[in-house]
């Protein structure tokens, strides 16, 4: 079986990688970009496609920020114990590194409403733009 390198450095099987891919979570979010670009689509037919496209780019701005604020602007992703300064004590590097990963685990639902309200928005641009703008009228 052919080893590759995961993001800890680990060698695994591809069969091992399959296994631990998160299934759920792509269902989950296949489904919510289906949705979320139902419900846009849907919206955009209808006079109030100026409010449908200005409420998805509110909501997408927003919660992107927040994501950024929650996160911290990612300051302590991928700080290891090691790398925190000396000059804190044992238990405040724990809790700062708890404290990042709980920070990354509360966000991450997030994800499952920014990336489709994204990708909606670069469907919608790519067939405004591409599409109709080369192969239309």
């Amino acid at each position: 079986m052919k080893k590759q390198q995961n993001n800890y450095g680990e060698h695994q099987s591809v069969k091992e990688a399959v296994n631990a891919f998160n299934w759920k979570r792509a269902l989950i979010l296949v489904l919510t970009t289906i949705v979320s670009m139902g419900i846009y689509f849907f919206l955009t037919s209808t006079p109030l496609w100026k409010v449908a496209v200005l409420a998805y780019i509110i909501i997408a701005s927003v919660l992107i920020i927040a994501y950024f604020i929650i996160n911290r602007a990612f300051t302590g992703s991928g700080v290891t114990y090691e790398m925190l300064p000396d000059t804190m004590t044992h238990k405040e590097k724990e809790e700062y590194l708890a404290d990042v990963a709980d920070r990354e685990r509360r966000s991450r639902p997030m994800l499952m409403v920014i990336f489709p309200i994204i990708v909606t928005l670069l469907v919608d641009l790519f067939r405004l733009f591409v599409l109709d703008g080369f192969f239309g009228n």
